[in-house]
């Protein structure tokens, strides 16, 4: 049983819900985020600090959400990451078997500048992480998302959610076809 779902993927502030939300409006989509379908399934409250106590059970929530409230016959945008900050603020790669049960029919991972992400977190959250921290984040993210899709086998987009919107508009169309 494979839910169509596209993984869209970047680091915190890069812009994903943002881009689900147009691209919904756009196309035949509905758009979930990882963190609200583990909150909902496990009730685990995800800090506002931006890292993850235990990245592992919330993964393994993750997949049990997606198998009890996605339909097979519908097709969905999943925002999420590659890579999470542990409790210790290490940044650390999402098990592949999590997106191996995903199994999602593409991947999109968004990019900007750090500056630009940097500015977003600091007008959206309390808790901004460092512009260096970002800059790696989102190079692990970046790494990470590739060698995901090359290992599943499906097609990979990496764009920036503004200047890119063309080209992301045009993969997801092809992707639903």
């Amino acid at each position: 049983m494979h839910h169509k779902i596209i993984f869209i993927g970047g680091v915190h502030g890069i812009g994903k819900t943002t881009l689900c939300k147009s691209v919904c409006t756009k196309f035949n989509v509905i758009h979930h985020s990882a963190s609200k379908l583990i909150t909902k399934y496990s009730h685990i409250k995800l800090p506002s600090n931006m890292r993850v106590e235990n990245i592992n059970r919330n993964q393994d929530a993750l997949i049990q959400a997606i198998n009890k409230y996605l339909d097979t016959n519908k097709n969905y945008l999943l925002d999420g990451h590659f890579c999470l900050l542990d409790q210790d603020g290490v940044i650390t790669k999402i098990p592949l078997s999590t997106f191996t049960a995903i199994s999602p029919m593409a991947i999109i991972l968004l990019h900007d500048d750090p500056s630009n992400i940097y500015s977003r977190l600091q007008d959206r959250d309390r808790e901004i992480l460092d512009i260096d921290l970002l800059s790696s984040f989102q190079e692990q993210e970046l790494h990470y998302s590739r060698s995901v899709a090359t290992k599943l086998n499906i097609p990979y987009l990496k764009a920036n959610r503004i200047t890119d919107r063309e080209t992301i508009d045009k993969f997801i169309a092809d992707m639903l076809e």
